[in-house]
């Protein structure tokens, strides 16, 4: 089966494992627009606990914090990152609620959407918003590297979304691989950034759709490189992320979407600041392209493997 597939699985199990938790979304009810739900749709007694919602993000925000704040555990299946932007607004009065409360309520909610290039829809369905999210005080954001990971990753943040609002940035490039089985635990705590490989020369930072996109730059870079999935875009793990970067000097970050106004620009500023004597070289940045993009031409948010290769040459010399 495909990661998808077996996503609806992991939904119905956290459904039925957690009697207050329930699941909202446009049609949850006959499946979800990815499936999310099917499972859980087919047993009577889970059925009960999906909710449909009207074709209005801000309304479903404010659903789910209302349910949140009544005592449920809502998770929200949204049928893409865009869909986020649009209710930008409320996910911002929910993410306040817990300092406009003095801390005695936080709505804890879990939402899942799948964001990026990878179903050939192409325009704003396939955005990368993660950057602006990002922004949010309060919000969490985190988006798996691994097809294989994505179930441990979704069920580590219900169980840490009742400090706030968890978003799950799903890359639509890892959804529709096959695989045999999720792994059972995730690897290291889900606000840590995880080192895939140990290196000397320089360091590449990557997360999301991005990290098999760097691995298969490494095969063709002669060099001992450092490899760090992000993965925790907000909050950023800065001490592993700095100890990463003053380690070998040479930083290059790989993300999705634009150059400008990303996380890019705000990790190589971090580190401009943080580990400006440790680093030998100017920070490297490989992103894809603005946009808009049709459908053909959607994988151009992504950074090309190319494009990776030259900046490792380029810090590393060789």
């Amino acid at each position: 089966m495909n990661a998808l597939e077996a996503l609806s699985g992991v939904c119905a199990r956290l459904l039925s494992t957690h009697p207050d938790a329930v699941m909202l979304g446009e049609d949850v009810r006959d499946g979800g627009m990815l499936g999310l739900s099917r499972a859980a749709a087919q047993d009577p007694e889970l059925r009960e606990r999906l909710l449909g919602t009207p074709l209005s993000n801000g309304g479903l925000f404010a659903h789910a914090a209302g349910l949140a704040l009544g005592g449920r555990r809502p998770i929200v299946a949204l049928p893409s990152g865009g869909a986020l932007l649009e209710g930008l607004s409320k996910l911002r009065e929910i993410a306040a609620l817990a300092w406009q409360s003095g801390g005695s309520s936080r709505p804890g909610i879990l939402i899942l959407a799948p964001t990026g290039p990878g179903f050939g829809l192409g325009g704003e369905a396939s955005v990368s918003p993660e950057s602006m999210l990002a922004e949010l005080p309060g919000v969490r954001v985190v988006t798996p590297a691994a097809a294989s990971e994505l179930g441990a990753m979704i069920e580590a943040a219900y169980a840490c979304s009742d400090e706030g609002p968890t978003i799950v940035a799903l890359p639509r490039t890892i959804l529709l691989e096959e695989i045999e089985a999720f792994d059972e635990q995730l690897e290291g705590e889900l606000g840590q950034a995880r080192v895939l490989q140990s290196g000397e020369d320089a360091t590449l930072f990557a997360w999301g759709a991005c990290v098999p996109l760097a691995r298969q730059a490494l095969e063709h870079v002669d060099a001992s490189i450092e490899l760090v999935d992000v993965r925790s875009l907000s909050p950023l793990d800065d001490a592993t992320l700095e100890a990463a970067a003053a380690k070998t000097g040479k930083l290059v970050i790989a993300h999705a979407g634009a150059r400008t106004h990303g996380l890019g620009a705000e990790l190589a500023a971090r580190f401009a600041d943080a580990a400006i004597w440790s680093l030998d070289a100017p920070v490297q940045r490989v992103t894809g392209a603005r946009g808009p993009f049709d459908a053909t031409h959607e994988f151009q948010r992504l950074p090309r493997v190319e494009a990776i290769v030259d900046a490792l040459v380029r810090v590393t010399g060789g």
